[in-house]
């Protein structure tokens, strides 16, 4: 056992300290393979361009109302990927503390932070359990040509339906928001899509932070491990 102080000490110096030795940077050999780690990173897909000025005209005015409408935009960027960056920064994580953990102190994003830097929702009522729930819609994903075959499939030519706007939205959420480590079309975020192609926010914004957290975590135990680090998903 390892005596932090006295219970309600204000000064957080001690167990900084005793985290800061049990992160990757101090606690691993840092051999660990990146080669596969980020197969998942979002780049566009041919015709989602297409499909996203298509659903747009329709469903402008609600994405701004949903607060979605500038990390919809960021999708249509070719995001430049800094491998090296991103792997360095995460030999400097605690799962701990949820925070990098640098000589000069801590720092970890907080709730303004994503809301600054992707306008997404922070303070809406949230049930997440819902979003386990069975979806109404039934999107095929499994018998298609990886995401482009998905907008195919699901990029219709008449009025843009609430169906099709769910399709689009759940293809934004699962490759450019959480970037599922399938690499292709999954119903795993449908039900959250259907949430809000009928209406009702969602605090996106604190479901992305969470994600970083957990794919973090992921990444500390297997680098602890010196294990390769896979394409683990994740934002």
């Amino acid at each position: 056992m390892v005596c932090l102080g006295p219970m309600g000490n204000p000064d957080p110096t001690d167990i900084i300290n005793l985290e800061t030795g049990r992160i990757p940077l101090k606690a691993s050999n840092m051999t660990s393979n990146w080669s596969l780690a980020f197969r998942s990173w979002p780049s566009v897909t041919p015709g989602w361009r297409n499909w996203f000025r298509r659903v747009a005209r329709v469903y402008r005015a609600d994405w701004e109302q949903y607060d979605i409408s500038q990390c919809l935009n960021l999708s249509l960027s070719e995001m430049v990927k800094n491998e090296l960056m991103l792997a360095s920064a995460s030999y400097l994580w605690s799962d701990a503390m949820n925070a990098l953990l640098f000589g000069h102190g801590s720092m970890t994003p907080t709730m303004l932070d994503v809301m600054m830097l992707t306008s997404l929702n922070i303070t809406a009522s949230d049930r997440s359990f819902n979003f386990l729930d069975q979806a109404y819609f039934k999107i095929k994903t499994k018998t298609i040509c990886g995401w482009s075959g998905y907008v195919t499939e699901n990029m219709k030519t008449s009025s843009v339906l609430v169906r099709e706007h769910t399709a689009f939205l759940n293809m934004w959420l699962e490759k450019f928001i959480f970037c599922g480590k399938t690499t292709g079309p999954t119903n795993n975020t449908l039900r959250m899509a259907e949430t809000l192609a009928s209406g009702n926010p969602v605090p996106l914004g604190k479901h992305l932070r969470g994600s970083v957290y957990h794919l973090l975590h992921q990444v500390l135990v297997k680098l602890r491990a010196d294990q390769p680090i896979s394409n683990l998903g994740g934002p």
